[in-house]
């Protein structure tokens, strides 16, 4: 029914205090609050209609559609429309690096399709289905990011959305509070795969856990630094030009490509998976349309003041993605460094050591470490020392930044619901 309703070119929302005349309200149940409590307010800035799955028997009544399930209305409909439209459907998880993998993918294959990708952190159950409703038109490649919070969470996709190719980027312990151990990560990461009889599967080949669990009836290719990988990253350097160079083999060939700005170990091998693909499909790699590729910002994002060299990575923040980026910062000839960082969430019972073991490997990288510890949390089982500060106040972060602001390169990096993201952005300090 919503894709009828797309076709006569209506947008489609979520929250009521964004409605345009002309808009259609849907009316979701989350967990703080329910749409259909906002419907009156949804009505009078001038929704078209509003999708309800309660009773409603106020006025206005033509204006409001009844439907079993509003959620499954939106994802029944969106893949219709997919289905309908895109030649291929490629479907991205991994704990780390999926909207890169999505963004470069896009870009290299935009060369030769027309290619849809979900926006930028539309990539839940919500998220997936809202984006192509409302930006989806027709393209022949389809590109889908899909999260994991929980587990069932790809597995209740894939009843929907059914993939012709899946590029696992790898698992780490960023899900670990609601799914326990990395075996039931890579378990559940492999769940977008559910509804696929035949196709293609890329994944990390560096973690055993993902090998041993990917389905044999599918063509599996494999990426990584193991040189029993298909795509295998053999080195990178940065250069003097602020580029960076990588050496790579793929099929047994060997490669060499330079990528404008300075590109993480993990970036690397997200973009490495990516080529892999191309290389797949036959298609020419331009080593100069490779170089144009621009990282999402806040990720890796290289940032030049004066003297001094700020990478904001402040996007979001795990386990793996600390130490990818450690690696990464190791190989750059510049000092003093300097990192602020924040907590990483979702760990659960695990947090206190995986977050020593951040801060153990931090201490053979930086010169100075600033926590930011706003509820005093992890100062106190992590002590500060000559190299390590924790502090409280995120407005803090100003300060250490013009400290800090003569010469030498600072990092930034936490998890989004540290807030540091949102501050670095709304106090416009990079």
């Amino acid at each position: 029914m919503l894709d009828t309703l797309k076709e006569k070119g209506f947008k489609f929302k979520i929250d009521s205090r964004t409605i345009e005349k002309g808009d259609i309200f849907l009316c979701l149940r989350g967990e703080k609050t329910n749409g259909h409590l906002f419907i009156e307010d949804a009505l009078n800035r001038g929704a078209s209609y509003v999708i309800v799955d309660e009773e409603y028997n106020k006025k206005q009544e033509e204006r409001i559609i009844k439907v079993e399930n509003v959620l499954k209305e939106m994802l029944e409909s969106s893949a219709k429309i997919l289905n309908k439209g895109a030649k291929i459907k490629i479907g991205i998880t991994g704990s780390n690096g999926k909207t890169t993998t999505k963004e470069c993918l896009y870009y290299l294959l935009s060369q030769y399709f027309t290619t849809f990708r979900n926006e930028m952190n539309m990539n839940t159950e919500i998220g997936i289905p809202l984006s192509i409703l409302n930006s989806y038109n027709k393209e022949e490649i389809s590109i889908l990011e899909a999260g994991l919070r929980k587990k069932g969470d790809l597995e209740f996709l894939t009843q929907f959305y059914q993939f012709d190719v899946v590029i696992i980027t790898n698992i780490g312990a960023s899900h670990l509070e609601y799914l326990e151990n990395i075996e039931n990560v890579a378990q559940e990461k492999m769940k977008i795969t559910n509804n696929m009889k035949k196709g293609l599967l890329i994944i990390n080949g560096d973690f055993h856990l993902l090998k041993e669990s990917a389905p044999k009836h599918l063509n599996i290719l494999t990426f990584g630094t193991n040189n029993e990988n298909d795509a295998i990253l053999k080195d990178y350097e940065y250069n003097d030009n602020n580029t960076t160079t990588i050496y790579a083999k793929i099929f047994g060939q060997e490669l060499m490509l330079t990528l404008s700005e300075y590109w993480s170990e993990g970036q690397i091998l997200d973009l490495l998976a990516c080529i892999l693909f191309l290389i797949y499909l036959e298609l020419p790699i331009d080593p100069y349309y490779i170089f144009k590729i621009k990282i999402p910002q806040d990720r890796f994002q290289i940032i030049r003041k004066g003297n001094s060299i700020i990478i904001n990575d402040s996007y979001n923040a795990s386990y793996e993605s600390f130490i990818n980026a450690f690696k990464s910062l190791d190989k750059l000839k510049i000092s003093p460094k300097i990192m602020i960082m924040g907590e990483m969430k979702e760990l659960g019972k695990d947090s206190q050591e995986y977050h020593r073991k951040v801060l153990q490997e931090a201490e053979n990288i930086f010169d100075y470490i600033y926590f930011y510890d706003p509820n005093k949390e992890f100062s106190t089982f992590l002590k500060s020392d000559d190299k390590t500060v924790f502090f409280d106040n995120i407005e803090q972060i100003k300060e250490i930044l013009l400290k800090h602001s003569e010469k030498g390169l600072i990092y930034i990096k936490g998890s989004h619901a540290t807030g540091i993201n949102q501050y670095i952005k709304e106090s416009d300090l990079l």
